[in-house]
C-alpha cells in the first residue's frame, strides 16, 4: 500500500506533465510566431499585389513584349476579362479616342503595334530631388473599390515602314482592383515626338 504523501505527490507530478503538455511557454511563444509569421507572409502577399506593383509590372511586362505568345500573355494577363484601354489612334485609319473594351480586344492592339513598330521600350520617367531618383507613382483610393495610380513615361519604337525611331512622352492613369486593371488610360505627347539620330 502507498503512502498517500507519495500518492499525492505522484498526482501533482501528472498534473504538472499536463500542464506541460499544454500549457508550456515554449508552446506558447511557438503558437505566437507562427502567427506572426502568417501574419507578415499575408501582409508580403497583399503588397506585392498591391496596386503600385501592379502597374510596375505593366511597365515591366510592356517593355518585355515581343513576337512570343508567352510575352503577350503575361502582359495581357494583368488585364481584367472586362477592361478598357483608352489611348489615341492606334494606327492611321483610326481618329481620335480609342477605346479597345475587354482583353481580347487589348490583344488586337498589341498585335497590331508589334505589327507597326519593332524595339519598343518603355520606361517610366525617374524624378530626382535631394541627389535621389526614383520612378514617382501618385496613387489615390478611387470610388470603383480600388486605387488610380499614375505614372509618366517616355516610349521609344522603330517604325517598321521606314526604320525611322521615335521617342514620345506620356502619361498614364490605371483603375486597379484586386490586383487586376481595371481601365488604362495612355496619353502621348506626339507634339513632342522626337526622331531618335543614329550618332555612329
Amino acid at each position: 500500500m502507498r503512502c498517500p504523501k507519495l500518492r499525492g505527490r505522484a498526482r501533482r507530478r501528472r498534473s504538472g506533465e499536463r500542464r506541460t503538455a499544454a500549457q508550456s511557454p515554449a508552446v506558447a511563444i511557438l503558437g505566437v510566431l507562427a502567427f506572426a509569421s502568417a501574419a507578415a507572409a499575408q501582409e508580403a502577399t497583399s503588397e506585392s499585389s498591391g496596386p503600385r506593383d501592379v502597374v510596375e509590372r505593366w511597365f515591366r511586362l510592356a517593355d518585355e513584349l515581343d513576337d512570343t505568345a508567352e510575352a503577350r500573355e503575361a502582359f495581357l494577363a494583368l488585364y481584367r476579362e472586362d477592361a478598357l484601354h483608352i489611348q489615341g489612334p492606334a494606327g492611321p485609319n483610326q481618329q481620335g479616342t480609342t477605346t479597345f473594351w475587354g482583353r481580347d480586344k487589348v490583344r488586337l492592339l498589341v498585335e497590331r503595334l508589334a505589327a507597326d513598330w519593332e524595339g519598343a521600350n518603355i520606361r517610366a520617367d525617374v524624378s530626382t530631388a535631394r541627389e535621389v531618383s526614383e520612378a514617382v507613382w501618385p496613387e489615390t483610393p478611387g470610388p470603383w473599390g480600388g486605387s488610380l495610380v499614375a505614372a509618366q513615361f517616355t516610349v521609344a519604337g522603330t517604325r517598321r515602314e521606314d526604320g525611322i525611331r521615335w521617342t514620345v512622352p506620356g502619361a498614364a492613369f490605371f483603375r486597379v482592383r484586386d490586383g487586376e486593371l481595371l481601365r488604362v488610360r495612355i496619353y502621348l505627347g506626339l507634339g513632342e515626338a522626337a526622331e531618335v539620330k543614329d550618332t555612329r
